[in-house]
């Protein structure tokens, strides 16, 4: 079940999460054509690191992590170290942000980095679901925006889920594969009222 108060946003190069709803500050993914490993392929882990964590030790946050330099893993098992970090947070009460990096070396090992902005104390208060109140696309001479908009499923008024953002950025992908034109898809998601509203910019850096 989606949980509000998490948004997740995959990419192919890795993974931004916030607990505590999107900031007016975008989490800003980028994908392009060129694949990473299988989630389920076999890494060794050459390093993590962790970065940020002004309010909780790194002592607890590795403490919380059930892998270590030099186990293998697959991304799928760095995905779910990561939730169990942000269990941490939750436990501690105190909100933060989390970026994930993901270096593949040979396709065959990983250096994980983990940046962490720590920010205030949790609220009790029910977070309200987030919702579109625009979507925009910047940067497409190749493909119209119609034709983006068709593509995409998020509209006004819709609900915003990690499934759907994360979906909208893969048609998007997907349509200009379909054309033959390559591109960088960057995309933004900011709350300008500061409440549930939230407004969608993908920024298209289209390829010859």
């Amino acid at each position: 079940m989606f949980n509000p108060r998490l948004i997740a946003v995959r990419s192919v190069f890795g993974l931004s999460l916030a607990i505590g709803g999107l900031a007016a500050t975008a989490l800003t993914p980028s994908v392009s054509f060129a694949a990473p490993p299988a989630a389920d392929a076999p890494l060794k882990l050459n390093k993590l690191t962790v970065t940020g964590n002004a309010k909780v030790a790194t002592s607890d946050i590795m403490a919380a992590v059930p892998f270590h330099v030099g186990d293998t893993v697959t991304q799928t098992q760095i995905m779910d170290g990561l939730h169990d970090v942000m269990a941490v947070y939750e436990k501690n009460k105190v909100n933060a942000r989390f970026g994930q990096s993901l270096k593949f070396i040979d396709n065959k090992k990983v250096e994980v980095t983990w940046a962490v902005s720590d920010e205030q104390a949790v609220t009790n208060a029910p977070a309200q679901a987030l919702v579109v109140e625009a979507v925009n696309f910047t940067g497409n001479k190749k493909v119209s925006s119609a034709d983006l908009t068709a593509a995409t499923k998020l509209r006004p008024g819709s609900e915003v889920t990690q499934d759907t953002y994360a979906a909208d950025q893969a048609a998007i992908v997907a349509l200009y594969k379909k054309k033959g034109v390559g591109v960088k898809v960057s995309s933004a998601a900011a709350q300008p009222h500061n409440d549930n509203r939230v407004d969608i910019t993908y920024t298209l850096e289209e390829q010859d």
